[in-house]
């Protein structure tokens, strides 16, 4: 973050890193920050934490410097923070074109993040791209529509599954990865755009 603290930026980020005292920090220089929260986090407000909500209940609150905590209950309960967003409500629209209520932190978190989301999660099925760090953070420019700034990845690799049989079964193969430390394991994923193709043997 170094290049783009004290600029006005917003960071979206998962509950790996989220605090309320990082968010203190981060708008101590000029920097807004919105994402999920660990429930054990330090400095969390008790209240919201331990709040007993029905489903599409919310609860929030916020520091004296504005950084707000918010507890929603979907189908599980989701904690979140943000300097940036108020404790509002907004309609959302999946993807299924199905309607919902939810906190605006986690809407536009999930505005932001999907995309990371996904990719980390097509990548957990590849093992040769497993120990990859992936850094699931965002950055916006205050509220102008400029395009986000993530981690450059100079070409993406993603799974692919093998072909299917004459059974329309999947043929299992070796793991290339785990070939190479002695183990057998088998799996019907690969890449095709590395040029030995590597994922199976």
């Amino acid at each position: 973050m170094d290049n783009y603290l004290d600029k006005g930026y917003s960071l979206f980020m998962d509950n790996y890193y989220n605090s309320v005292q990082l968010a203190h920090k981060l708008l101590k220089r000029k920097t807004y920050c919105t994402g999920t929260l660990r429930t054990n986090r330090r400095d969390n407000p008790k209240e919201v934490v331990t709040r007993k909500l029905k489903p599409g209940e919310s609860v929030g609150k916020y520091t004296k410097d504005g950084i707000c905590v918010v507890k929603w209950k979907d189908r599980r309960d989701v904690l979140s923070i943000s300097s940036k967003f108020k404790n509002e409500m907004v309609e959302t629209t999946n993807r299924h074109g199905q309607k919902k209520i939810k906190p605006l932190a986690i809407a536009e978190y999930n505005k932001y993040m999907s995309g990371i989301d996904r990719q980390d999660q097509m990548m957990s099925y590849y093992p040769a791209e497993r120990k990859t760090l992936l850094i699931k953070a965002l950055l916006s420019y205050k509220s102008d529509p400029v395009p986000l700034i993530r981690p450059q990845i100079s070409e993406r690799h993603f799974p692919c599954k093998v072909e299917k049989n004459h059974k329309n079964r999947y043929i299992r193969k070796r793991c290339r990865l785990c070939a190479s430390t002695g183990k057998r394991e088998e799996t019907i994923y690969y890449c095709n755009k590395c040029d030995s193709q590597p994922g199976s043997l």
